[in-house]
């Protein structure tokens, strides 16, 4: 008891499991990586050399220009730090399995971006333990082996959520909100599935503006205001390259998300669902909205839901679910039930038989039947759809013990 006592209030190991992780995961930064990795870092390397024309003169531009510069620049950086020549683009993309300076320079704003998350979630969170999640299999697989850039999206949405939690208790609130819409529409910089929580955010906001009694020309003036920072967020890159917005945003990965049917009636229903979920989150928050306001649970809950819908509903790739990582922090460290953790721990087991990348992660294996592949989506599905029952019924239990107690 005393050892486990000072491990809680000093969270020594802790600090120390954190640093060897952190380390762990920089090392392993240089591990060969998928594809995907080198066509993103081709791009990045063509805007280090041109950054006006980049976007024109590259094959598969599939992403807002953000994360492009942010690694193009430290390209730039490490090409006069450890002179390799960035105008040649064929010595990078012949041997896609090979390490060098050059890829694992790619990775440092990755892996920057993770330790970021970490950071925050350690600071943040009541339960510092949660942090230790950010370095799960999901993460590894994401960042470390695929070399993808949706850990940077993750850490914005990340910030976004925390910055609306503080503004709706805050006195101040009007800054904290614009903080928070701006941290949101950065996220779309980088990957646009972060605009699924934006109605979410309007919800909550309109909720605040009328618990303090904020006439409505007001309250429609400070929504706008929250509204128009988020567009101008996510639009400002834009400005250099027009051109490519519709190609990227229009009838790329945005418009490939609201395409993306369900494994059972491939149909893109998961927007039913949606459309179904705000509308009852807008019923229950703006008819009481000071109980929702009160209790941090009820933000992190709904988030939660349209996330895990997406997941549950859509076949979707598998760099994505780490997409859930933000708002399962937010839940596992606001609800009291064990369950949660209990979940989160199956989903991180099961994940890595995840169909779509399975194969390709583990490439000794043999091919998996579809069948298989059906049934581990199933699981999945099911174990978010569990845990979405098991909050939305500790919510519903505090409601009903409230109603008794006044």
């Amino acid at each position: 008891m005393a050892l486990a006592s000072y491990l809680t209030n000093r969270s020594f190991v802790l600090k120390a499991l954190l640093l060897i992780l952190g380390a762990f995961y920089f090392a392993a930064g240089a591990l060969p990586k998928f594809g995907d990795y080198w066509v993103i870092l081709n791009i990045s390397r063509a805007f280090a050399v041109d950054p006006l024309h980049f976007m024109a003169g590259t094959y598969g531009v599939a992403y807002p220009p953000t994360f492009h510069a942010l690694q193009g620049t430290w390209l730039w950086l490490g090409s006069y730090l450890f002179h390799y020549d960035l105008t040649n683009s064929t010595q990078y993309l012949s041997h896609q399995t090979s390490f060098g300076i050059f890829p694992f320079c790619g990775m440092i704003p990755i892996v920057v971006a993770l330790f970021l998350l970490v950071g925050i979630a350690y600071k943040e969170l009541r339960n510092k333990w949660l942090a230790l999640i950010c370095f799960g299999p999901i993460t590894f697989v994401s960042v470390n082996m695929w070399g993808q850039l949706d850990v940077v999206c993750v850490l914005f949405i990340f910030v976004s959520m925390i910055l609306l939690q503080r503004a709706l208790k805050a006195e101040k609130y009007f800054s904290v909100l614009l903080l928070g819409y701006l941290a949101l529409g950065v996220s779309m910089q980088f990957k646009t599935y972060g605009g699924l929580l934006l109605p979410v955010y309007a919800i909550y906001t309109l909720a605040l503006v009328r618990t303090r009694k904020v006439d409505t020309p007001k309250s429609l003036l400070i929504l706008g205001s929250c509204l128009a920072a988020f567009l101008v967020a996510m639009f400002i890159v834009w400005l250099p390259y027009p051109g490519w917005f519709s190609a990227v945003i229009l009838h790329g990965e945005s418009g490939w998300l609201l395409r993306r049917p369900s494994p059972l009636f491939q149909v893109p229903i998961w927007v039913l669902g949606y459309v179904f979920i705000l509308c009852y989150s807008a019923v229950r928050v703006l008819r009481k909205p000071l109980t929702s306001l009160r209790d941090d649970r009820y933000f992190a809950f709904d988030n939660f839901a349209i996330v895990a819908w997406f997941f549950i509903a859509v076949f979707t790739q598998v760099q994505w679910w780490l997409f859930l990582l933000a708002p399962a922090l937010l839940v596992l460290d606001s609800f009291r039930s064990k369950h949660g953790l209990v979940f989160c721990i199956l989903i991180l087991i099961t994940w890595p038989f995840y169909p779509m990348g399975f194969t390709q992660i583990v490439r000794f294996f043999p091919m998996i039947t579809g069948l298989w592949f059906g049934w581990v989506f199933t699981v999945l599905a099911g174990l978010l759809l569990f845990w979405v029952f098991a909050l939305s019924k500790e919510l519903s239990d505090k409601e009903a013990k409230s109603s008794t107690v006044t």
